[in-house]
């Protein structure tokens, strides 16, 4: 069985690659489960299963993280805990069992005569299981019921991928770990740690940043194949936006864009450029890009397509101009440490994010009087 995680760029085209796979193995009689964090990314999913053309629907299983922990893993053999029937999932936005900054009382997880607290894992109904604490709950029952989920798996499918795996953390990488042991199930995970921007669970269990994570997946036996090529945006781009993550370990991404489409407007203007302020109005009008922003409040004055980085995650636009933040300018500026000081990796996986967006041109909003600070051609309005 093989065990393998796939690192692509942004834009190297990884739900492709899952879904010809699934496709080859489905259509051979085998069934196939692809596991992944958004509604949005399963959609993705499902339609490029049609745009491919499978045949075999019913081999072809397209579930969420928190869906499959649920149905496949905690509720067939969840009385091992739980008596009750668990029906659905708590979305937790922060940590449920505080408040104010402080632990409510009654949520241990395990009580005084050393039985599972409920408080713990589910809500006052004890219907519902809080998705901060789902994987914990999933692994709990992994070993109170000596494996039979994974066995359950075994007998259910043959390959299982785990598409935005950046986005795993804590818990997760437990329930990951489970799964990897199997001897039967082939395991393909999928993802770019740089665009880590979500996470499944707020939690301060490790692994949290791309380095643990990846060191995990050593230490569970994954072969890393690279995926470093993006059918999305010309190399100029590539370049920039490899940058961010430099002495990460990334392999640098070579474009497979070899041309320009005739139909795009203004051919002639393509590559990275800084905008000046004083003339991005007249460079909007132009050029038509669409605009992206740290939040909603920025940009208000600009009458152009608004999309914040977060966001944009997924997508791909002909032009895309930013409005950096003031430690996007600083970096635009040569500042090559200014990331070192957040706390998380949020911040430059964001950049990296916006710069990947755009196919064929990558403007950045720079105050005129910064505009020579910056290694990179200035658009002349002229």
């Amino acid at each position: 069985m093989t065990k393998k995680l796939v690192l692509a760029s942004a834009g190297a085209g990884k739900t492709y690659r899952i879904v010809s796979e699934a496709i080859q193995s489905t259509d051979a009689g085998h069934k196939v489960l692809v596991i992944t964090y958004t509604e949005n990314n399963q959609a993705e999913i499902i339609k490029k299963y049609k745009e491919l053309k499978g045949r075999n629907r019913k081999n072809f299983h397209v579930k969420g993280l928190f869906t499959f922990l649920l149905q496949d893993i905690i509720r067939p053999y969840q009385r091992c805990i739980f008596q009750d029937r668990i029906e659905s999932i708590n979305f937790n936005q922060s940590d449920p069992h505080k408040a104010n900054g402080r632990t409510i009382p009654g949520r241990k997880e395990v009580l005084e005569d050393g039985t599972i607290n409920p408080n713990y894992y589910l809500t006052v109904s004890r219907k519902k299981a809080h998705t901060t604490y789902l994987s914990k709950l999933a692994a709990r029952i992994i070993k109170e019921s000596n494996g039979k989920p994974i066995a359950r798996l075994e007998a259910i499918y043959s390959h299982i991928y785990i598409d935005e795996v950046q986005d795993l953390v804590g818990w997760d990488y437990d329930i990951l770990q489970e799964m990897a042991k199997s001897k039967k199930i082939n395991i393909t995970c999928v993802g770019d740690f740089r665009q880590t921007i979500y996470q499944t669970a707020m939690t301060q269990k490790k692994p949290k940043t791309a380095q643990e994570k990846l060191g995990r997946f050593a230490k569970m036996g994954f072969a890393n194949k690279p995926m470093n090529v993006s059918r999305r945006s010309i190399q100029s781009v590539c370049d920039i936006a490899d940058g961010i993550h430099e002495n990460d370990g990334y392999k640098k991404t070579k474009t497979l864009v070899t041309e320009v489409p005739e139909k795009l407007e203004y051919r002639e203007h393509i590559g990275v450029f800084i905008v000046k302020k004083s003339e991005a109005v007249q460079y909007i009008q132009k050029y038509k890009p669409v605009l992206l922003r740290n939040n909603i409040r920025s940009g208000k004055e600009f009458r152009a397509q608004k999309i914040n980085f977060g966001k944009s995650k997924g997508m791909g636009f002909d032009r895309v101009l930013i409005l950096p933040t003031k430690s996007y300018i600083e970096y635009l500026k040569g500042n090559n440490n200014i990331f070192d000081k957040d706390k998380t990796d949020a911040p430059k996986n964001k950049l990296y994010v916006a710069m990947t967006r755009a196919r064929y041109c990558l403007g950045f909003i720079m105050s005129d009087e910064f505009v020579n600070d910056c290694n990179l051609p200035v658009w002349n309005n002229s």
